[in-house]
């Protein structure tokens, strides 16, 4: 069999890497960077909890400590007792402050934040369409977390905030209790200057 030039295979190699790297492509593959490039940039966490402790030393006095959102949502001093078996804080009679595991998880306002979004895949994506000046692309997509800490793992802190064993927080945003690993998430991606970013995570 007559093997074609070794320069011909190069251009059909580079026509290839060209097409995947290319910024206006409308793919699976492409969008599932562009997505995954959002999460790198802005270094977000896969997830965060407790964003309700927004300021520490915290005093949990009784009634806070009763204090309950909704009639079957953990109570405050439910969750404070979570975040105190994954070693996040210490306490000392009613006042809780946080160790040095729960200096590097804490965040003012976002919580104690974990893990690092990996994009799996995106599952769906509609036909690219003219929206006023500009065209865009509605896709689904499924996420995993990777670099997950020990302490996430902790039993009395996953009982607390209702971790799934896939370390992200039971919320509607979750596959049913048969698909308890993958997160799905939606988003818009938006075609601008020859190339797509996105409008906004959901």
């Amino acid at each position: 069999m007559t093997r074609p030039p070794v320069a011909l295979l190069g251009m059909v190699l580079s026509v290839a890497l060209t097409g995947c790297s290319d910024p206006g492509a409308a793919n699976a593959g492409h969008f599932r960077q562009v997505i995954q490039q959002h999460f790198d940039q802005y270094s977000l966490p896969a997830a965060c909890v407790g964003k309700r402790f927004h300021r520490f030393p915290y005093e949990l006095t009784d009634k806070r400590e009763a204090f309950r959102f909704e009639p079957d949502a953990p109570s405050y001093g439910e969750l404070m007792v979570g975040l105190e078996s994954a070693g996040l804080v210490h306490r000392s009679g009613q006042t809780y402050d946080l160790t040095d595991a729960g200096k590097r998880a804490f965040i003012p306002e976002a919580g104690f934040c974990y893990g690092k979004v990996q994009v799996d895949s995106v599952d769906y994506l509609s036909e690219p369409a003219q929206q006023g000046q500009r065209l865009i692309s509605k896709v689904k997509y499924t996420v995993s977390m990777v670099e997950r800490p020990d302490w996430s793992r902790d039993a009395g802190f996953t009982d607390a905030f209702d971790i799934t064993p896939s370390g992200f927080q039971n919320t509607k945003h979750f596959a049913g209790p048969d698909n308890p690993t993958p997160q799905h998430r939606k988003t818009v991606l938006v075609k601008t200057k020859g190339q797509w970013i996105l409008l906004g995570l959901m």
